[in-house]
């Protein structure tokens, strides 16, 4: 005798539910890429990383000349903290040493950015986790010296994330507003950012691989970006170890770079 049909529909639906939703559904921090999570943190949980990097050819933004320009991130530091169940604050701050030519290698205070991440939708069946990042860059890095621009730049970012059985794949798009540090120039450069990747576990979960394509286009070439990202991260007991690197496909980016860094998680006081 055939099973009712009703019985049948609901068995498949359950099945496909748990085949699109078996990878974790908290958030993750994705480095060594350099996308953002659709997911948030929970409440009062929290995620610290300490990162550190270098990048070859990487130009300074509104910068026309190749000034052979290479910059080590030693270190940076993130904070996000998971603020209410649809809010993640983020922090991040970078201390940088650059070295160009005809110049000796200095040391220098990069920018400061802050981010707010608010949930949309949370992953169903039908939608992939949804959430806005709005994060706007403090103008603390000297642009004499080209540590930065000394100008504030705002990101208004869209982020997608869908759980398949067997990878996570990741969308990031949205707009950059760039304050203009060139002297007569008070107007602004308002680039389109976007960034697809996926990360893929491995090893019973102790080990993933991240692939990413990353960059911004807008009216001013001179601040155009791409490059692919590719990396891995190692479960270390409350630790997440991540190694990776890229490769720059548009003519200002970084001609390559590595990156290396250490997060762990840990709980907010109740209440806090």
């Amino acid at each position: 005798m055939n099973a009712p049909s009703g019985l049948i529909r609901t068995s498949f639906l359950t099945l496909v539910s748990v085949l699109l939703l078996t990878s974790p559904t908290l958030a993750a921090i994705l480095e060594p890429i350099g996308l953002q999570d659709g997911q948030l943190l929970p409440k009062n949980q929290a995620e610290f990383h300490i990162g550190f990097s270098y990048a070859d050819g990487m130009r300074n933004l509104f910068q026309s000349e190749d000034r052979d320009r290479r910059v080590m991130e030693i270190p940076t530091l993130t904070l996000n903290l998971g603020l209410a169940e649809r809010v993640e604050a983020q922090i991040q701050y970078s201390y940088l040493h650059l070295r160009e030519n005809g110049q000796g290698g200095k040391f220098g205070s990069g920018d400061v950015t802050l981010g707010l991440k608010v949930r949309l939708w949370q992953e169903s069946l039908r939608l992939p986790a949804i959430a806005l990042r709005l994060a706007t860059k403090l103008p603390n890095a000297d642009d004499e010296d080209d540590f930065g621009t000394d100008e504030a730049d705002i990101f208004i970012d869209a982020l997608f994330t869908r759980n398949y059985p067997l990878f996570t794949l990741y969308v990031n798009a949205g707009v950059a507003i760039l304050g203009d540090p060139r002297s007569g120039n008070d107007g602004q450069d308002d680039m389109f950012r976007y960034g697809v990747g996926v990360k893929i576990p491995v090893l019973e979960d102790q080990l993933a691989a991240l692939v990413s394509v990353e960059g911004m286009e807008g009216d001013e070439s001179v601040n155009s970006r791409g490059a692919f990202r590719a990396g891995i991260q190692a479960e270390l007991g409350r630790f997440t170890w991540d190694l990776g690197g890229s490769v720059g496909y548009v003519d200002k980016s970084e001609d390559w770079s590595v990156r290396t860094g250490l997060t762990t998680y840990f709980e907010l006081p109740a209440g806090w």
